[in-house]
């Protein structure tokens, strides 16, 4: 029987460009040649003609300077971001002591970890992985789209993406970017043949086979990053759309099934029940991923996050990758912009509807993805390669609303605004690049670049590592960062300060009758208390509460524990001392209810008890800025207030061995722990 086709054979004219078959004839016919020469044709018409004649020129084209520029970005450090030394970190632990990377993607680490066995933690060999990735990418995305969208389109997306340098960069990165977008076109080369090009009736091994090849590509695009679920998502969405219920069955069986397999293969080999991405996916659902104890989000908060990042994304970040606003402004945003871009892309949408079957899932899969991102996404987090991986797509659906709309009836005269536009975007885009480059060539080592306050943290890991017993254990705030800096030496990450919300030191409180005693810090500012009273407090000190706002973090309480024997005494004292205290359940409730503020408490022992399991012995203390891009004061000091709750209660637990930097340089500096210091008794 004769494959169905789903598409005519007749050479388009641009309204009807999308009828074309994805074969396409591979002649061009003396009557095409003529119309190529009739100056009555329109614009897109001679483009056309010309440039199917060319399209593997292009692709050539496109390789060859995606290749070169590549080269000429190739960053030889590993960044400080973190992200990326993480992979790596993940691949090392994975290769040598078979640990599942289990945050995040685990199929990236794993692919990376033969090449860490072979190369060791070497910034250019595994970033050379992601250049051949970058180049794979390329070579999908053509394979993709070729003959299933007008040449003009890929064309020019083509030559853009070749020398954006936003996306050239994780050419030379070990982030899961470019691995991602290879397995991105590679899904789409294979959905588009498998699924839309043979779209007719087929025998039940055959829908099976194509169901299974696609749920993999499906499945690792979501070990790659979470956020590549979203993809099931909008496969399922069209085959809905389309009314293609044994697709969407087999498919869905397909994914299934093998998701189950691999996480019975993960409990088996690894003996974790837990399924995969839980714990991040509870991480993503908190309001303050960095204070899980401030609660779950809301809907209202997850309106909020939508707006506000996607208001970033597009109008900012967006255009930025176009070219159109200045690189590495981070501030500025407009939310006209971002209604005026949805338009468009809900114009391309409604334009390609019914014109190209290829163009409609790509906007389903690009606005399903994008929403995935924006709900998800902390708001606290602004890094652009976030969406890096969508901007191809994202380019050609408004390359494509632009050629549609120029199709239309009475548009025609204006299709020469559309090479115009991309000429615009080249020259800057270009220009970009160009700027990037000297930059880039300005590297001469893994410290070059660094400002002082990153060049000293990884300084003084590298130190950690080569002047250390082999035993020791490093905490710090960019463990994935010190590691590849430290050669491979175990570093353990501080990212948040171990808290109890409100309501759960309640229900400890009333389950467990812990007695505790709360003292407001403000009514022992600059107060002199009898010795009975100062040496009570001092050995009777459990804990803080702790106010997170935008800027600033404060303690409003210190918890303490008296013992039964002293109890009465000590509150007597207290009294007398005209010291605002209570450990009166109510009175409790009714600061805790404050709608100002959302409490938290931190007990130094429980965050000594936290150090000790992990075997840490060494802590590093740096001056990280909170803004990368200038020197104010505003350091991220996690672990400084970390180490400080604990030094408050025993302030001999810690010991400095080095420092580097000069005071005024924002030195780092590398302290012990003195544990025998300190008589733990966790809360």
């Amino acid at each position: 029987m004769a494959r169905k086709k789903t598409q005519s054979t007749h050479k388009p004219l641009p309204s009807d460009l999308h009828k074309s078959n994805h074969k396409g004839n591979k002649q061009i016919s003396k009557k095409d040649r003529a119309r190529d020469l009739n100056p009555a044709a329109t614009f897109f018409v001679k483009s056309e003609i010309f440039l199917s004649r060319h399209l593997k020129h292009v692709l050539y084209a496109s390789l060859f300077l995606t290749l070169i520029l590549s080269i000429l970005l190739f960053d030889i450090r590993f960044s400080v971001a973190g992200d990326d030394s993480a992979y790596v970190a993940r691949a090392f632990d994975f290769i040598n002591h078979f640990i599942f990377p289990s945050f995040q993607g685990p199929l990236y680490p794993v692919i990376l970890g033969p090449f860490v066995a072979v190369f060791g933690i070497s910034a250019v060999p595994l970033k050379s992985l992601s250049l051949l990735f970058m180049l794979g990418s390329v070579l999908f995305f053509y394979m993709a789209f070729k003959e299933r969208i007008p040449p003009l389109i890929m064309t020019i997306c083509l030559i853009l993406l070749a020398i954006n340098s936003f996306v050239l960069y994780y050419s030379s990165q070990t982030y899961t970017e470019a691995f991602f977008m290879f397995l991105q076109a590679l899904t789409f080369y294979i959905f588009f043949r498998l699924f839309i090009d043979e779209g007719g009736a087929k025998s039940f091994t055959a829908i099976a086979r194509n169901s299974l090849i696609l749920a993999v590509c499906v499945l690792s695009l979501g070990l790659t990053r979470p956020i590549g679920f979203a993809s099931a998502i909008a496969i399922s969405a069209f085959f809905l759309l389309k009314a293609q219920w044994r697709n969407i069955i087999f498919f869905l069986v397909s994914f299934a099934l093998l998701f189950l397999i691999l996480q019975g293969a993960k409990s088996l080999i690894w003996g974790s029940s837990g399924i995969m991405f839980s714990g991040q996916a509870g991480n993503f659902m908190a309001k303050d991923y960095y204070n899980p104890s401030g609660g779950l989000e809301d809907i209202q908060g997850f309106f909020d996050r939508l707006i506000h990042n996607s208001n970033y994304y597009i109008s900012n970040t967006l255009y930025k990758f176009l070219g159109l606003r200045q690189a590495g402004n981070n501030e500025g945003t407009f939310t006209w912009l971002t209604v005026f871009t949805v338009m468009m892309m809900c114009g391309f949408l409604v334009m390609v509807f019914r014109k190209n079957i290829y163009l409609l899932f790509t906007g389903i899969y690009s606005v399903i993805s994008l929403m995935g991102i924006f709900l998800i996404t902390q708001v606290m987090w602004i890094q652009d390669r976030y969406i890096i991986s969508y901007f191809p797509l994202i380019l050609l659906m408004l390359t494509a609303f632009f050629y549609y709309l120029f199709c239309l009836k009475g548009w025609s005269k204006l299709q020469i605004v559309l090479p115009v536009l991309a000429l615009i975007l080249f020259v800057s885009t270009f220009q970009t690049a160009a700027n990037d480059v000297q930059q880039v060539r300005q590297i001469r080592d893994k410290y070059s670049g660094l400002s002082p306050d990153w060049e000293n943290y990884c300084r003084i890991s590298e130190w950690a590592s080569e002047n250390l017993p082999a035993g020791a254990v490093v905490a710090c705030r960019k463990p994935s960062v010190s590691f590849v800096y430290g050669h491979g030496k175990n570093f353990f990450g501080i990212t948040r300060i171990n808290a109890l919300s409100g309501d759960s030191l309640m229900l400890n409180e009333t389950q467990k009758k812990l007695h505790y005693y709360f003292i407001l810090t403000t009514s022992l500012d600059n107060r002199s208390l009898p010795d009975l009273l100062f040496y009570s407090f001092k050995n009777s000190l459990a804990g803080f509460g702790m106010i997170k706002k935008a800027n600033s973090i404060s303690s409003p309480f210190y918890i303490m524990k008296f013992p039964d024997s002293t109890r009465d005494k000590t509150k007597e004292l207290i009294r007398n001392s005209n010291i605002t205290g209570t450990d009166n359940p109510d009175t409790l409730k009714t600061w805790l209810k404050d709608p100002k503020d959302k409490l938290s408490f931190v007990f130094p022992d429980s965050l000594l008890n936290f150090l000790r399991k992990a075997n840490v012995t060494h802590v590093i203390m740096a001056n990280l800025r909170a803004d990368g891009r200038q020197k104010n004061g505003n350091t991220n000091n996690t672990v400084e207030r970390f180490m400080d709750y604990i030094r408050f209660k025993y302030p001999n637990i810690m010991s400095r061995i080095i420092q580097v930097g000069a005071n005024d340089n924002e030195p780092a500096s590398l302290y012990k722990i003195n544990y025998d210091q300190a008589v733990v008794q966790a809360p």
